[in-house]
């Protein structure tokens, strides 16, 4: 892999972090704990939970956790979520090796690059979801960096990873099917998977990166940009969210937190709500949320239980919430449509238009443009250790700064194990 400058190092640390953070609420979630109370036998530690599975079922669950709460970061130039694809396998092979915190941070990297290289040159179906396609490119560079492969054994296990994608749904979460949350649990331990299954001597398609997604589970392949990719850093321009719910369902968050912001408005008082977006965030349209996740994916009810319950946290999309009288009856009045002109702004822009009309007969607007925590507009550190606080304290109480600080920077970290017996409920 080519050198790590230090502030790329310094970001990905940051990128751990969260991704950890969301790892850890993410074993809160009752079919997470459901599984790791099935598949965990015994074997390496999960890092959050107090159990141990196989590496490649480590993985799986890590992945699962990560996912699992709709914390974890994204990337628009990959067009997925790197972070948890390179992250969850690269902890499963961390826990079994001696390497070094600065290591396991090496490999993070190195699998979020390869993900997203692959993310970006292609162009992905539109009926697929992301998670667990490219992503188990990523995968298997994490591991194969762990590993200290070179090129040649790398590039292997790389084209073998290639046929191990998924073919996902972009439609799942949106009809309450939560197995969206189990394609980047896949993609982490069939990444794992590819790197023993090529050092046992089984071989992928020579080159089949290209096919697989370019022609698969992808319907074009561009190489120049795929070779250009190489001298970039896709992991400086991720984003990180603070809201458990769907990126795409945050410009309108946004635009209802500044609308708020400027006077509170009670859920009887609302008489409507239009939402105007680009394309792909105006399918998130349903009003009638079916289970936690189909309204983590619904800018109606994104939208409504922030004006009931006063927040988009993990709460706010429970089993409960989601059957929340008050919470239906407002997302009914919740309408998105899709506006030409916004989706011909992309992708330099993001852009939502909000319009609350009240019951008095008065409506109030807002335009967003981007999303906070966007690269562009960055959250704050400090923004970004309260997220991880709120996920990480309900286990381990006063702890979690101690954690905070080995997660962030995990290069000063002589052992990797540390982390996974301070991570230990």
């Amino acid at each position: 892999m080519k050198p790590i400058p230090p502030h790329v190092r310094d970001h990905a640390g940051l990128i751990l972090a969260d991704t950890i953070g969301a790892i850890v609420a993410g074993h809160r979630e009752a079919e997470v704990a459901a599984m790791v109370a099935r598949q965990a036998t015994g074997g390496v530690p999960l890092l959050g939970a107090a159990a141990a599975a196989p590496p490649p079922m480590a993985a799986f669950l890590t992945g699962l956790a990560g996912t699992a709460a709709e914390l974890d970061e994204g990337n628009y130039p990959a067009g997925g979520h790197p972070a948890i694809h390179a992250i969850a396998p690269a902890l499963a092979e961390a826990a079994t090796r001696g390497c070094t915190g600065e290591a396991l941070l090496t490999a993070c990297i190195a699998g979020y690059e390869a993900g997203s290289r692959v993310g970006h040159a292609m162009r992905l179906r539109a009926a697929a979801h992301p998670h667990g396609t490219w992503g188990v490119v990523g995968a298997a560079a994490a591991v194969a960096s762990l590993r200290g492969q070179d090129a040649a054994r790398t590039q292997g296990a790389l084209d073998l990873a290639a046929s191990l994608g998924l073919a996902t749904s972009a439609t799942a979460s949106l009809r309450g099917g939560s197995v969206r949350n189990v394609y980047a649990g896949a993609a982490a331990q069939n990444g794992l998977l590819a790197v023993d299954l090529a050092e046992a001597g089984i071989t992928g398609e020579p080159g089949g990166i290209p096919v697989i997604f370019g022609q698969v589970i992808g319907e074009a392949w561009d190489q120049a940009a795929y070779a250009a990719s190489a001298s970039r850093w896709f992991i400086l321009e991720s984003f990180l969210k603070l809201h458990a719910c769907c990126r795409e369902t945050q410009g309108a968050l946004e635009a209802i937190e500044r609308l708020l912001a400027e006077a509170p408005v009670a859920p009887d008082a609302v008489a409507a709500i239009e939402v105007e977006t680009f394309a792909s965030a105006s399918l998130l349209s349903e009003r009638a949320a079916v289970a936690p996740i189909a309204g983590r994916f619904s800018i109606p009810f994104t939208v409504a239980t922030r004006i009931v319950s006063g927040g988009a946290w993990i709460e706010a999309f429970s089993p409960a919430a989601i059957a929340d009288p008050a919470t239906r009856a407002l997302a009914a009045k919740v309408a998105v449509r899709e506006n030409m002109a916004l989706t011909a702004r992309q992708p330099a822009e993001r852009v939502c238009r909000v319009a609350l009309r009240l019951a008095d007969g008065t409506t109030r607007r807002c335009e967003v443009i981007g999303t906070p925590g966007d690269p562009d507009r960055p959250h704050p550190e400090a923004a970004l250790r309260e997220k991880f606080r709120r996920c990480v304290e309900p286990g381990f109480g006063a702890r979690w700064t101690e954690l905070w600080d080995m997660a962030r920077h995990p290069d000063r970290l002589a052992s990797a194990a540390t982390l996974f017996q301070a991570f230990r409920p």
